[in-house]
């Protein structure tokens, strides 16, 4: 599971105690392998679930803007994103548009940063482009 870098949780992924040192194997030794080990924390395997039921809950290729604001906020509110793009993603789209009509906000915001992103400002370009990788992210993730 990949997640915005910004707003990255630290529990995703627990390697090691602090302060403790592991011994990596001795390459002489016979039929040893090299092996990494890596556990992920309860708090982290919870957040991996939250991820999941999300992706797999909202397509983000035919949503609506009424569940794209539930998105938002339940990305927000689970430590996925920042407020930038919170504001971003959960942003109507038209103030005249019916809330409820499914269309494809990934690309709609692709091709929306694409023809506007060099008259943007540089912190509302990062606020954008962390957006799309979301949304690039969660239609990755989905499974169905």
């Amino acid at each position: 599971m990949q997640v915005n870098q910004l707003a990255q949780n630290p529990y995703i992924v627990q390697t090691q105690a602090p302060g403790s040192v592991e011994q990596a194997p001795s390459p002489q030794a016979a039929g040893a392998a090299n092996t990494d080990k890596v556990s992920i924390s309860a708090q982290g395997k919870q957040l991996q679930a939250s991820w999941q039921s999300l992706a797999d809950g909202y397509d983000v290729r035919n949503i609506s803007q009424r569940e794209m604001s539930a998105l938002s906020d339940a990305l927000y509110q689970g430590g996925f994103i920042g407020r930038g793009e919170h504001l971003v993603l959960g942003a109507p789209r038209s103030m005249h548009a019916n809330p409820d009509t499914k269309h494809d906000m990934l690309g709609e915001m692709q091709q929306s940063f694409a023809r506007y992103s060099s008259t943007m400002a540089a912190e509302a370009k990062q606020n954008y482009q962390g957006a799309i990788d979301i949304l690039q992210n969660l239609a990755s993730s989905r499974h169905g």
